[in-house]
């Protein structure tokens, strides 16, 4: 499990307080390390929430181009049907 950098949890503490410290460690994407916070199961949360760490610098990513991250980044995510 790798650590999670704490530039990345400073930035989370608003999401720290109300729902504790978790974190999920999703890879590379172009040359950053990707952290995403991991929501307690069963929350509503919208879309999530990236924090991309490369030289030292943070980016914060949600919205669309946070589920396209996710998308190339973790396999077999689970997918609710649509009816």
């Amino acid at each position: 499990m790798k650590k999670i950098p704490q530039i990345v949890k400073d930035a989370a503490q608003d999401l720290i307080k109300l729902y504790g410290d978790a974190f999920d460690y999703l890879g590379k994407y172009e040359g950053a390390d990707v952290y995403s916070y991991h929501f307690p199961d069963g929350s509503c949360t919208g879309y999530p929430f990236l924090y991309l760490l490369k030289d030292g610098k943070l980016d914060e990513v949600s919205g669309t181009p946070a589920l396209y991250i996710v998308d190339l980044l973790v396999e077999n995510i689970n997918e609710s049907s649509i009816e």
